[in-house]
């Protein structure tokens, strides 16, 4: 999941390759993730808040541009799910498993509804901001 990985950590080994008569064997490097998903962990705030950590290279490249293949359909999940996040990804669509197996027609075993959603009040008068490990 290149869009999980810290920066530093994919351009290290990019770096550090064995290089044959002087000239360095990489010719071109494929990044394979989802941009729009969680970012890069970075346990030391002052390195994730003044030095962008982050953020990942894959993440980089998009927002300066590089050219990118984005899917235009899932088949994970059920349309009724994935409506819940398809304004993320304009224009995903459902493979056409989603909508015709058995195993995604109906909710899941004791269930009423497709998905349910909780409610998680406020604690000590603030609510949820960001998850917490």
């Amino acid at each position: 999941e290149a869009g999980q990985v810290l920066e530093v950590e994919t351009f290290i080994p990019m770096v550090l390759q064995r290089q044959e008569d002087g000239v360095a064997r990489l010719k071109r490097v494929i990044l394979i993730g989802d941009h729009h998903q969680l970012p890069p962990v970075v346990q030391n705030m002052a390195f994730q808040k003044y030095s962008h950590l982050d953020q990942s290279l894959f993440a980089r490249f998009i927002r300066l541009g590089t050219p990118y293949v984005e899917l235009n359909a899932q088949g994970r999940a059920r349309p009724s799910i994935a409506a819940l996040y398809n304004w993320r990804y304009g224009g995903l669509k459902d493979l056409p498993a989603v909508t015709q197996e058995p195993a995604f027609l109906a909710a899941n075993p004791g269930f009423g509804y497709d998905f349910q959603m909780v409610n998680v009040p406020e604690y000590n008068g603030k609510g949820e901001s960001e998850p917490a490990p």
